[in-house]
């Protein structure tokens, strides 16, 4: 904080410089601005009953004056600034005697109070002098204080206590408000009355950001100033929270009416049980997928390598192995499936078909040496189908190329550093010392004259057939 300036004959004004690398005011010379000094002062005098003697010693030691004034700005020109300073200028805040006070619209009141009438200018000095107020009795403590206080008061807030206390239904209403089931569950209509019903009751839970639920989030805060309340805001999240300090309570950005908000929520979970009781069938078909998934899932290792090997050689697989593969994706709740919300939101089912074919799946007959016998014939077959070297990658009037001769040419042709024509490549392979060949040293490599016994034009026909994408 830095000092301000007494001039008399003004004793409740304390002049203060601001704008970069101006520190000291030496007078207030206009006649205009006198005139307007001592509205000014008439103003702050008739405002001061209204203070308590507490209040004013708060405020001369926020503004480390040695009595009670309100601060005025002057520019360098040293005339008046049109607009009065905010408190948060000097709250929680150092500022440096050399630099001046910053000339920054966020501490200034939005109010020219030279063209204020009479009255209107003691409303606003009033104003101005309360938030000063309240400023200095802020001030008294630290900031972090009014932090801890803040994040103490939200934890406490009624409903964010009754979020905290009602997660685990509030994440289950959201899950089942998505879930694939709701398209197969009976009487459309009561369901989407219950959908519609979900997006009122979840209103002031989803106005909270994730990290804000249910404590505050960690990120660094923004604390302003409005009325008699604090602002705390979260650039990040974009949200924020108003604390009232007298009574030491948070306002939410979208404030419920709790006596409503606790039986609504209690509300959504038993109108969702009521409809699933309906639709039994449902239910039960979602035990029988318990009962076959538990079933498979005791050898869910041969039946991934059957599922691998199965792509890889792309074969058709036994039903046993279909079965397993629609139901990898399936998520159920450990516990026997009840027909409730809490219950039914543990449900994950991407394609509500397995509740049909769940009636075939149940006298699927599975044993370890059925599925052993499977992997021994597929993975025989696989090693079968594996890549060897003296395949034929291409033949060419009874010549011709095996996968080992490719693969050498391939890696020459990842190796080399030259621009090759397919043409320069076919002589290259046929062996042929031409000057170029040699003059680029193609004669040294190691598939020079590879394919020596080939006539000319079935070389060049091999080489386009199998290596005109590399070159």
């Amino acid at each position: 904080m830095m000092p301000g300036v007494k001039i008399e004959p003004y004793d409740k004004l304390l002049f203060m410089p601001v704008g970069r690398r101006y520190a000291n005011i030496r007078s207030i010379g206009h006649k205009e601005e006198r005139a307007v000094l001592s509205r000014l002062q008439q103003a702050v005098q008739r405002a001061l009953p209204q203070f308590s003697y507490r209040e004013l010693k708060d405020i001369k030691e926020f503004l480390h004056a040695d009595c009670w004034r309100m601060p005025v700005p002057v520019t360098r020109e040293e005339e008046l600034y049109p607009q009065l300073m905010r408190p948060e200028m000097f709250l929680w805040q150092e500022h440096s005697a050399q630099r001046g006070l910053p000339i920054d619209e966020s501490y200034f009141y939005g109010k020219i109070y030279s063209r204020l009438s009479a009255e209107g200018l003691h409303h606003h000095v009033s104003y101005v002098l309360k938030d000063y107020a309240f400023c200095a009795k802020l001030h008294r403590m630290k900031r972090e204080y009014w932090l801890d206080q803040i994040y103490d008061a939200y934890s406490r807030h009624p409903f964010i206590e009754l979020a905290k206390e009602k997660n685990h239904v509030v994440e289950a209403v959201e899950k089942m408000n998505r879930s694939s089931l709701l398209a197969v569950l009976k009487y459309p209509e009561d369901i989407a009355y219950w959908r519609h019903r979900v997006e009122i009751v979840m209103r002031p839970y989803r106005d909270i950001p994730f990290a804000w639920r249910w404590e505050m989030c960690t990120h660094e805060k923004e604390l302003a100033v409005d009325g008699e309340a604090l602002v705390c805001a979260c650039p990040v999240c974009e949200y924020a929270v108003k604390y009232h300090v007298d009574e030491e309570r948070i306002e939410l950005r979208e404030e419920p009416i709790m006596e409503r908000t606790v039986k609504r929520i209690a509300t959504i979970e038993r109108q969702l049980n009521e409809i699933v009781a309906q639709s039994m069938n449902v239910v039960e078909a979602l035990r029988d997928v318990q009962d076959v998934k538990l079933r498979l899932d005791t050898f869910c290792g041969k039946l991934e390598q059957l599922i691998e090997l199965k792509d890889e050689l792309d074969v058709e697989a036994p039903e046993v192995v279909g079965c397993y593969e629609q139901l990898k994706a399936v998520r159920l709740p450990a516990e026997r499936v009840e027909p409730t919300l809490m219950s039914l939101s543990k449900v994950v089912l991407p394609d509500t078909k397995v509740l049909k074919a769940v009636q075939q799946w149940k006298t699927l007959e599975v044993s370890e040496a059925a599925l052993d016998e499977l992997l021994s014939e597929w993975t025989a077959l696989l090693e079968a189908n594996q890549p060897k070297p003296d395949d034929v990658m291409v033949e060419v009037e009874g010549f011709q190329v095996t996968r080992a001769e490719v693969e050498r040419v391939e890696a020459f042709l990842d190796e080399t550093e030259l621009t090759l024509t397919l043409h320069l490549l076919a002589q290259t392979l046929m062996g042929e010392p031409t000057n170029k060949v040699r003059t680029l040293g193609l004669h040294e490599t190691a598939v020079f004259g590879m394919l020596g016994e080939w006539p000319e034009k079935y070389v060049v026909r091999a080489v386009k057939k199998l290596f005109k994408e590399k070159i």
